[in-house]
């Protein structure tokens, strides 16, 4: 195996004091699983935020602050 395949997280773009640092905050984990677990509560904030702006806009649409009357407009 190359030294690429081996040690894939040693990349030059990946910022090693933040990967030791977020294994140090999971109690030692790994490299990979420090990445992983990184990318999870980045992915999982991003998907609350979204959940969150389509509650807002149904709350939104349920208080009647949209005006639809437009969408009959275009039907004639």
């Amino acid at each position: 195996m190359t030294e690429i395949a081996v040690n894939k997280l040693s990349d030059p773009g990946i910022d090693q004091d933040l990967l030791a640092e977020a294994q140090r905050h999971l109690g030692g984990a790994s490299e990979v699983d420090a990445m992983n677990a990184a990318l999870l509560q980045y992915v999982e904030g991003w998907r609350e935020r979204r959940r969150s702006a389509l509650k807002r806009l149904q709350q939104m649409s349920d208080e009647g602050l949209f005006d639809y009357s437009a969408l009959d407009e275009i039907d004639k």
